[in-house]
């Protein structure tokens, strides 16, 4: 009697224990935190914390923020490619650019006729590629002003980027370079053009 009567105390306490359990590992081996249900490795319902002791991560409502001092990647670790619909910056974003990471530094040549066959257009981005996600979020892009990186190609081919499946990006910072030189040259043109005008005055 007692025998059964520890094997019905251990089973009620089993599924008791299954019914109210916070971690759940399926027969796949995945994990569940806070669901019963795990479709991945790990699969955590609610809001996650992540922390080494000195800066703190939180996962929450769909969106990450740090609650502390802490970084995406460095400068050994970078992050290879960040997709985004809109960033938004407190401060302009920095460029890694310290002379301690650069080598075969060259000038510039000419720039003037190169930016006369280029071709400023306004568009309206359409991405219609499917986005894995249960719900995917399609989002109206408003009008835009850039350049077609297929044309920017065949002007300044190191200035666009190309991703595994052929599309083509533009990287726009590396183009002030090109429009500084361009200054410099039109600017030492009308400095030669003044003094040429100041002799023929003076004649």
């Amino acid at each position: 009697m007692k025998k059964y009567l520890s094997l019905f105390i251990l089973s009620f306490v089993t599924c008791t224990m299954g019914a109210f359990a916070q971690i759940k590992v399926n027969s796949s081996g995945y994990v569940g935190i806070n669901n019963a249900s795990p479709a991945y490795r790990l699969d955590v319902s609610g809001a996650v914390r992540f922390s080494d002791g000195s800066s703190s991560i939180l996962i929450s409502g769909g969106n990450l923020y740090p609650l502390s001092s802490a970084s995406l990647g460095n400068y050994g670790s970078m992050w290879t490619s960040i997709f985004a619909q809109n960033a938004y910056f407190s401060y302009s974003p920095v460029i890694l650019s310290d002379s301690k990471y650069k080598t075969n530094v060259k000038d510039l040549s000419s720039m003037g006729d190169k930016l006369k066959l280029l071709r400023p257009v306004t568009y309206t981005l359409n991405i219609s590629k499917e986005i894995t996600t249960a719900e995917p979020r399609i989002q109206e892009s408003p009008a835009q002003y850039g350049l077609i990186a297929q044309e920017l190609q065949e002007v300044f081919p190191e200035i666009v980027a190309a991703q595994e499946d052929g599309t083509l990006g533009v990287r726009y910072m590396e183009l002030i370079p090109v429009l500084i030189k361009a200054y410099q040259e039109q600017q030492a043109e009308l400095e030669a053009l003044k003094e040429r005008i100041s002799k023929l005055e003076k004649k």
